[in-house]
C-alpha cells in the first residue's frame, strides 16, 4: 500500500521555485541556508509553530513589521540539525531546540542560555563583569541584543561541550539565535538615540566576536573556504565600525561616566589615528618592521594596493603595541584590527594577493597570543600553518617571523 504523502504548503517560494521540497525551518530553511540564498521567510519575519504539531491554518501566524529586512550581512555557515542536548554535568536531556526558535517568545532552552551567560561566560574574559551586567540591562528592552547575547552563550557553550554532537547542536542554536538577532535588527531599522546607543553598541561588539568565532571554530574546511568567511567577516566588521562612529557621541558618555571605559577598551575603537601611531604603551615595537620593509623593497604590487598592505601593517603594529603595553588587551586587539582594517586591503586578500596572505598570518600571531580565549584557541596555530603551506618556500623569508613565534610558542 502505498504510503500518504502530506505535499508542503507552506515551503518558502525559492524552493517552490525550484521545485525541491522545503523543510520549513525558521528563521531559513536548510535548502536556502546551505546553498547561501535568501530565504522568503527572512523577509516576511519570523512564524509561530506549535510544538506538538505540524504547521497548520490554524497553528500558523506571521508577525509583522515595519517593512522587509535587508539581507543578512554576511552568509551563514549552516549547521546539523538540532538534537536533544546532553548537560556537561550528566543533566536530563533537553528536548530539540528546534520549535522553540521558531517563535517570537523564549523557552527553557533560553533560559539556560541566559543563566550561562550571566553566570559562566564573565569568567571567560577577565575585567568585563560590569560590561556584561549593563549590556544585560539593556538587553531586557530590546529583543535582538538579547538574542545576540543568547547567540554568544551558545557559542560558548560549544566549545565546552564534551562530544562532537552536542558541539554541534550548540552551534546550530547560536547559528539560529543570530539569524533572528539580524532577522529583528533589520526589520526594526532603529535610529541611532540616546535611548538604543548603548544597545547598538552592545549588539555590533558581541556579533563582532560571534562572526570572527564562527570563521575558525571547528571543524574547519580548508583555507580558501576560511579566507572566504574571514573577508566576509572583515566586511561586516568595516560595518561595525560605521555604527560604532555614529553611537561614539553617545556611547562615549555613557561608558565612560558608569564603567569608567572607552569604546577603544572593549574592541571598539573607530581607528582614526595615523598609521604608526604608538600604541597606548607610547612606544613602537618591531614585531611588523622586516614585513614592512620588504613591502617597500620586495613587492609587485601596484602603488595603491602596497600602500594597502603597508596602512594594513601599520595598524597592526599598533595592535601589537597596545597589547604588549596592557595584557589583558591581547583579547581586545584581535577584534580591533578587523574593525579598522581598510577595504582595499580585504579586496587584495579576497584575491588572495600573497602580501596580503602573509599579513593576516602575522595577525595570526595576535590570535596566537589571545589563544586563552575561548572564542580563538588555536585559530592563530592554524592561520599561521596554512598560510605557509599555502604560500609555499618561496615566501619562507616573509612568513620566518610568524613561524618562529609559532615554534616557541609550543602551539
Amino acid at each position: 500500500m502505498r504510503r500518504a504523502h502530506r505535499k508542503s504548503r507552506y515551503g518558502c517560494k525559492v524552493c517552490k521555485q525550484r521545485h525541491i521540497k522545503c523543510d520549513e525551518r525558521r528563521p531559513a530553511c536548510s535548502n536556502c541556508m546551505v546553498g547561501q540564498r535568501q530565504c522568503s521567510y527572512l523577509l516576511h519575519g519570523p512564524t509561530l509553530q506549535s510544538q506538538s504539531q505540524s504547521p497548520s491554518p490554524g497553528h500558523l501566524t506571521t508577525t509583522s513589521s515595519t517593512g522587509p529586512p535587508t539581507p543578512v550581512p554576511f552568509p551563514l555557515t549552516p549547521s546539523p540539525k538540532p538534537g536533544p542536548l546532553l548537560e556537561n554535568s550528566g543533566a536530563t536531556p533537553r528536548p530539540s531546540t528546534e520549535p522553540c526558535l521558531l517563535g517570537e517568545g523564549y523557552s527553557l532552552m533560553h533560559l539556560e542560555l541566559f543563566h550561562h551567560f550571566n553566570h559562566k561566560l564573565h569568567l571567560a574574559l577577565p575585567g568585563v563583569a560590569p560590561f556584561l551586567e549593563l549590556a544585560l540591562g539593556e538587553a531586557f528592552g530590546t529583543p535582538y541584543l538579547m538574542d545576540e547575547l543568547l547567540a554568544l552563550a551558545a557559542a560558548h557553550k560549544s566549545t565546552l561541550a564534551s562530544n562532537e554532537h552536542d558541539a554541534s547542536a550548540y552551534r546550530t542554536d547560536a547559528t539560529q539565535l543570530q539569524t533572528r538577532a539580524l532577522s529583528r535588527l533589520n526589520a526594526a531599522q532603529p535610529d541611532v538615540s540616546d535611548e538604543n546607543c548603548l544597545a547598538l553598541f552592545f549588539f555590533s561588539a558581541f556579533l563582532g566576536q560571534h562572526v570572527l568565532f564562527d570563521v575558525f571554530c571547528p571543524p574547519r574546511p580548508d583555507l580558501s573556504v576560511v579566507l572566504d568567511k574571514f573577508t566576509h567577516c572583515l566586511s561586516l566588521h568595516r560595518g561595525i565600525r560605521t555604527i560604532a562612529w555614529r553611537m561614539l557621541p553617545w556611547v562615549s558618555e555613557q561608558l565612560q561616566s558608569t564603567l569608567k571605559l572607552a569604546p577603544e577598551d572593549l574592541g571598539m575603537g573607530t581607528g582614526s589615528g595615523a598609521a604608526g601611531t604608538p600604541g597606548s604603551g607610547g612606544q613602537v615595537g618591531t614585531e611588523c618592521a622586516a614585513l614592512l620593509e620588504l613591502l617597500r623593497t620586495k613587492t609587485q604590487l601596484p602603488g595603491p594596493a602596497s600602500q594597502a598592505c603597508r596602512d594594513a601593517v601599520d595598524t597592526l603594529q599598533q595592535m601589537f603595541d597596545s597589547a604588549r603595553a596592557d595584557t589583558n588587551r591581547r583579547f581586545v586587539v584581535i577584534q580591533e584590527w578587523p574593525v579598522r582594517v581598510a577595504a582595499s586591503y580585504v579586496d587584495l586578500l579576497d584575491q588572495r594577493r600573497p602580501e596580503a596572505l602573509v599579513i593576516l598570518a602575522y595577525y595570526g600571531v595576535l590570535l596566537l597570543q589571545a589563544r586563552d580565549y575561548w572564542a580563538v584557541g588555536d585559530a592563530g596555530s592554524y592561520l599561521i600553518r596554512s598560510v605557509s603551506k599555502h604560500l609555499g618556500t618561496y615566501w619562507a623569508d616573509w612568513l620566518k617571523w610568524p613561524n618562529t613565534i609559532l615554534e616557541n610558542s609550543g602551539s
